[in-house]
């Protein structure tokens, strides 16, 4: 940068201000209130030179360079499209508490399950809700009737239109606990303290009842007393009415991808194997799938943004 020769008035004028900061600078290191220390290094020369018709040359150098021990990195936003048959909610936590719950949706009527208006909805989670969080949840319940299941879409999302890969229910990092507290929708389901309650005795397991849960948390491949259940994907036309292996009709897809899959628990992996037999079709009794279903994904699963 080029800068005009100084007149000797402002020569003085810059040297006094000069010293000045130089004994402002020896307290440029403190503590904030909460202890931390902030480090912060300004080093300021100037550098022009002049050169005059006697001979003279004046020179001034200007060089600044500040440095921040503090992290510019912002977390991303998670953008989730989902649906369900009947009811879900979803948050974010840790291993041992939801910290924020969205939704409590309740479906009632197929077409807001399966529109494009009124069906699937869109949620945009801000970087502060999903900051730290160890876990994706989703909580399900439905009603006693031909079909249920889940269906969702979740991956990172800068907010300026930059995405990273989908990652769908279904996926193999999906655990579920099936606790056995059965509510129907329109009651709302449960409150964010008892899913919390229960999150505590699915990671315990042991102090579950063996006839009504799952004992704790269980993966695609299951144990004795459940597994997560995976079902078709949203290509399959369907055939008019609900079937093993073919329960659902499209969800729209404007919203929702193509490699989405159903998911919901299997109480009896030995004996209902998909798709001959169907975790997702109502069999009768009271809670043979032993609602309400809790499942989890790692937050690290969702692939970073390319």
């Amino acid at each position: 940068m080029t800068r005009p020769h100084p007149t000797p008035i402002l020569v003085l004028l810059a040297l006094a201000l000069a010293l000045a900061g130089c004994s402002a600078a020896d307290d440029s290191q403190g503590s904030d209130d909460d202890g931390s220390t902030d480090s912060d290094t300004d080093s300021d020369t100037d550098t022009d030179t002049d050169t005059d018709t006697d001979g003279d040359t004046d020179t001034d150098s200007d060089t600044d360079t500040d440095s921040d021990t503090g992290s510019d990195t912002t977390p991303d936003a998670i953008e989730v499209v989902i649906t369900a048959d009947n009811a879900y909610g979803f948050g974010y936590g840790s291993e041992t508490e939801m910290a924020n719950y969205y939704g409590g949706i309740e479906n009632m009527l197929a077409g807001e399950i399966f529109n494009c208006s009124g069906g699937p909805e869109v949620y945009e989670i801000d970087p502060s809700a999903a900051a730290g969080a160890e876990y994706l949840y989703i909580i399900n319940w439905a009603d006693g009737a031909v079909t249920q299941g889940v269906l969702g879409q979740f991956r990172r999302s800068s907010g300026m239109g930059d995405f990273g890969p989908l990652v769908y229910t279904g996926d193999e990092d999906f655990e579920v606990c099936a606790t056995g507290q059965n509510y129907n929708p329109g009651s709302g389901g449960p409150d964010l303290e008892t899913i919390n309650e229960m999150i505590l005795l699915c990671n315990n397991g042991v102090a579950m009842d063996p006839d009504t849960t799952s004992m704790g948390w269980v993966d695609t491949v299951g144990t004795e007393y459940g597994a997560v259940a995976v079902g078709e994907d949203n290509t399959t036309p369907y055939d008019s009415y609900a079937q093993p292996g073919n329960e659902f009709p499209l969800v729209c897809q404007d919203l929702m991808d193509e490699d989405a899959h159903w998911m919901w628990f299997n109480w009896d992996p030995d004996n209902i194997v998909w798709p001959t037999q169907s975790p997702f079709m109502w069999p009768g009794g009271t809670n043979p799938d032993h609602q309400f279903l809790i499942f989890r994904l790692e937050a690290d699963s969702l692939p970073p943004i390319e």
